[in-house]
């Protein structure tokens, strides 16, 4: 008798715990997937135009140039950080990969857009980590001066001149899929061999996990986040290229809404903003969910203010669910 109640008790209780355990430890994982499904079958089903293939390559088009943004935000953003002159140094590069390659050719434009990200990164890593200012304030003042300088070298106006060679690859086509999504997959990948396959990408989580155990264990802590830092500027630059060549010049103004919107693609695909948990292939899903949520309520001729809203409230929740679900961890442990 004792033997049967014994073994009652425990199948009982698995019968209620698996599922929940399951949800906390997978539902950021699995939820925005079925998401981003379900919108599209909404949006399908009130709009005629959304499942073309016309449509499909606008959603990706304009989606690239966040992507390779949000994939770089993702290594601050794993640190335990935050960076957000993402959107400074959009417009900062626009100008100078502008600039250079009207006088010196693509690639060297291409060669100086990318120099100035990482140099702009760099900077907001030596100050984070040498200067210990919180990297909230210290990206919010590098926006400020990164901006004064598009603004100072453009002279407030448009840089044009840029080659067609360069403006033509954000309408060319390999193998039917738009160059822009090619880079903005190639950056993913690339992210994803750092993130998962090198010492930097488990520094990178140890850091933002536990920053006292890291530096307990040997990791110059200082130094992971700078590269993660020089690595988000690297891909803002690559986000600011894709953006230029859809414009065919130089903007000191692009970029303005990239701050928020890649922020809420990295916290939206799972990535806890007190670091050291998430995947950036769950920030290509946060993407994708931005993306096609503002292509399909242009669809439906809903105003862009109050896309806005619906973005700004979707990070709340976002950032509440990652709190009840560190909050039911802690509870159990």
């Amino acid at each position: 008798m004792t033997m049967i109640v014994s073994e009652r008790g425990p199948a009982r209780n698995d019968s209620r715990i698996k599922p929940l355990a399951f949800l906390q430890r997978y539902g950021r994982e699995i939820g925005l997937p079925i998401i981003v499904a379900l919108m599209v079958l909404v949006f399908s089903l009130n709009s005629a135009v959304f499942m073309s293939l016309p449509n499909f390559r606008n959603i990706g088009v304009s989606a690239a140039a966040l992507a390779a943004v949000s994939f770089g935000q993702t290594f601050a953003i794993l640190t335990a950080g935050l960076d957000l002159s993402v959107g400074a140094i959009v417009a900062l590069v626009s100008i100078v990969g502008a600039l250079v390659m009207r006088d010196h050719g693509v690639a060297a434009g291409v060669a100086a857009a990318l120099a100035t990200g990482a140099a702009v990164g760099l900077v907001n890593g030596l100050v984070i980590t040498r200067f210990k200012v919180f990297p909230f304030i210290a990206t919010l003042a590098m926006m400020s001066i990164v901006s004064g300088l598009a603004l100072g070298l453009s002279g407030g106006v448009a840089v044009t001149g840029v080659p067609g060679a360069f403006s033509n690859l954000a309408y060319a086509r390999t193998f039917g899929v738009p160059v822009p999504v090619v880079i903005s997959v190639g950056v993913l990948a690339a992210c994803i061999v750092i993130l998962r396959f090198t010492k930097l990408g488990r520094r990178i989580y140890a850091a933002g996990g536990n920053e006292e155990a890291a530096r307990l264990s040997g990791i110059s802590v200082g130094s992971v986040k700078i590269a993660a830092y020089v690595l988000s500027g690297l891909c803002a630059s690559v986000g600011s290229l894709i953006l230029t060549a859809r414009v065919a010049s130089g903007q000191p103004s692009l970029g303005a809404t990239l701050p928020l919107e890649s922020v809420a693609a990295v916290v939206l695909g799972g990535v806890s903003l007190f670091g050291g948990r998430g995947s950036v292939v769950g920030v290509a899903f946060g993407v994708l969910f931005i993306s096609i949520l503002s292509n399909g309520l242009n669809l439906l001729n809903v105003p862009s203010y109050t896309q806005m809203m619906v973005i700004g409230g979707a990070l709340i929740l976002a950032v509440s669910l990652d709190q009840i679900f560190i909050g039911a961890k802690a509870g159990r442990k």
